[in-house]
């Protein structure tokens, strides 16, 4: 009860906090905050929900690009292993074979290039006229006469033109012993971009294919000025090339962005030729959860809206309530009076406000709400049985109108009046005047104070009869005289 009467007794300070429009404004709003608790609370689940949910859809996205090129190798493998056995790659006429190639090409557009080569690296036909050299470098040529079986080149540039490539080959058979020809084939890496285009990836989404050194191949949306650049310094692409199954990507932390990656698995072969290559996508966190965010901006919306029109309803009841409910003021200027019996001057922190003026003070009495107490207590210095008694009681609009009768023996000073030492009354009117529920001004008016016998009755013993009235000259004579 400490901990909280500390601060209450701190706000009692401030006349606003004694105010009932206050008071009810505050039990609105603070019936709102479970509200708003729950508000927050189920839109940081929402929000977790849809960025796992992203990160579910970009696994889902980078596993079936790494499928559709998985898709596209079985293609290759089958499309090369059954040209090879044709008559026009194994001959001489170097027209026909490349007619035949142009024909391929026509068929399947997803490649950029179809030919075969010899042990040397020279073109022996191909799809385009012009006699030319297919790979970026002569180690792959080398290799795949060595492994002698369909083979995945290294990803690249190609040599075509600067599109991003895969080079495929497969050995043409040789009854006599080992290949003396390959066919190869080259995949324009554009069929992946138009997988991303068809994947309807969300706005912001970037779809990035890089090679086995972290150069970049492929990026959707389209960023010319990228293409070929290696990116073995991102986080991302490190932990692509540390990582080959993708799961230290997923787990990496990010406050824009939601990452998974996927490696391109290919068929290795004895002589060590590598062609993998990864693809990851990012999904920006702001659209991953947009809907959630709407449906919390919704819902944080409506919540405001019913909190303003309760506080609303809170602050008109209040000021219609203050003007009507006198009874409750007329209460509250009866415990100041009991007050005066009780000595309990933390009582009335909740009744006055700390700067209350009053009109009528005593002499020598301090101003606002301590000076009130200084009059309570020297009052109960003076008259240690006295009291302070309303036996009329009147509210109207933001006053109320007390008539009291003082009551005490008169043992001590009071504000200058000598004591008397006997029992006196006095009767009096007191006006307080109250804004947001508190006493902001007072008037006070007492007459004399009157000296009464000890109670007596008359012959009937019914009625007390009155008290006898003595001027001040009279009992100044007799204190003098005894």
């Amino acid at each position: 009860m400490r901990v909280i009467a500390g601060p209450v007794r701190l706000l009692s300070r401030f006349s606003l906090f004694h105010s009932l429009r206050f008071r009810l404004t505050l039990l609105v709003l603070l019936a709102s905050l479970p509200a708003l608790g729950l508000l927050l609370y189920t839109a940081n689940q929402q929000r977790e929900d849809a960025l796992a949910s992203g990160q579910e859809q970009a696994i889902r996205l980078v596993r079936l690009a790494a499928a559709d090129q998985r898709r596209i190798f079985d293609q290759a493998e089958q499309l090369l292993t059954t040209v090879a056995r044709l008559p026009q790659v194994k001959g001489e006429n170097a027209e026909q074979c490349s007619q035949l190639m142009a024909e391929l090409l026509g068929v399947n557009n997803e490649f950029e290039n179809l030919g075969v080569v010899n042990q040397n690296g020279s073109v022996v036909c191909s799809a385009f006229e012009r006699n030319l050299n297919i790979l970026n470098n002569r180690t792959f040529v080398d290799e795949a006469f060595a492994a002698n079986d369909f083979v995945i080149g290294t990803y690249g540039l190609g040599p075509l033109s600067e599109e991003p490539t895969v080079t495929y080959a497969a050995p043409v058979p040789n009854p006599n012993g080992e290949p003396l020809r390959l066919v190869f084939a080259s995949l324009n890496l554009n069929a992946l971009d138009t997988f991303a285009n068809l994947a309807n990836l969300p706005d912001g989404a970037v779809f990035s294919v890089y090679d086995r050194n972290g150069v970049l191949l492929l990026r959707s949306p389209s960023d010319e000025s990228v293409i070929g650049k290696s990116f073995s310094g991102d986080p991302v692409v490190e932990l692509m090339l540390v990582d080959r199954n993708g799961a230290a990507l997923r787990n990496y932390e990010d406050d824009d962005s939601i990452y998974a990656g996927e490696w391109i698995q290919i068929r290795s072969v004895d002589s060590g030729l590598q062609g993998a290559a990864f693809i990851t996508v990012s999904l920006p966190k702001d659209a991953v959860v947009a809907r959630a965010s709407e449906a919390f901006e919704k819902n944080l919306s409506r919540l405001g809206l019913a909190a303003l029109v309760a506080v609303a309803l809170a602050w008109i009841g209040g000021d219609l309530f203050m003007a009507r409910d006198g009874e409750s003021r007329k209460s509250l200027v009866a415990g100041v009076y009991r007050v005066f019996e009780t000595g309990d001057l933390a009582q009335l922190d909740d009744v006055f406000a700390v700067d209350v003026v009053d009109r009528s003070p005593a002499h020598g009495q301090a101003a606002g709400l301590s000076g009130y107490k200084q009059l309570v207590a020297q009052f109960r210095g003076a008259f240690p049985n006295g009291t302070i008694e309303p036996y009329e009681l009147l509210a109207d609009n933001d006053k109320v109108l007390a008539r009291v009768r003082l009551k005490g023996r008169h043992v001590a000073d009071f504000f200058g009046t000598p004591p008397s030492g006997e029992n006196v009354v006095a009767d009096g009117i007191e006006t307080f005047r109250f804004a947001n529920g508190v006493i902001v001004e007072m008037w006070s008016m007492f007459g004399p104070l009157i000296t009464v016998e000890p109670a007596k009755t008359d012959a009937a013993g019914d009625e007390p009869l009155e008290p006898k009235r003595r001027s001040w000259w009279r009992r100044l004579f007799r204190r003098w005289r005894s």
